[in-house]
């Protein structure tokens, strides 16, 4: 099921202004980063995810609130890279993966494309960022590398 901005829209009696849209993706894909995270009993820790993936901490916080509420502004809405790498870090499953991209506003991963084949077939073997960088590099794909 794909969350959009036009469908929560439509499902309102108004229609979101743009940094309500930008909230509510936010939103969603820190509950449900959170929820798959206390399901496993797992903590999550924002320093570790950083290290890992090289996204500042302060922007995992954008993505992933400490608190129940969300942030008031999303300064950027992550990008779909940014989506895998934290999901590589915190070892999701592949179906696990392609929900978080349905509420970030992804497609979902298709094999089909080279780049994605690789992430599917690291998710599937837990690969890390690191490994799954250097599988990347032997297949001639872009990396999974950020930039603050």
């Amino acid at each position: 099921m794909n969350h959009d901005k036009k469908e929560v829209a439509s499902n309102s009696s108004d229609t979101l202004p743009e940094n309500q849209g930008e909230l509510f993706f936010s939103s969603k894909v820190g509950e449900y980063i959170k929820d798959v995270m206390k399901k496993r009993n797992e903590e999550i820790k924002m320093s570790e995810i950083a290290e890992i993936t090289g996204i500042s901490k302060s922007y995992l916080y954008q993505i992933i609130p400490a608190r129940d509420t969300p942030p008031k502004i999303v300064k950027d809405i992550p990008n779909r890279k940014m989506i895998l790498a934290v999901a590589l870090a915190l070892n999701f499953s592949l179906d696990e993966t392609q929900q978080l991209l349905n509420y970030a506003n992804e497609t979902e991963l298709c094999s089909n494309n080279k780049f994605e084949a690789v992430i599917i077939y690291s998710l599937e073997k837990k690969y890390s960022v690191v490994k799954t960088n250097i599988l990347l590099y032997e297949k001639n794909c872009e990396l999974l590398i950020f930039e603050d």
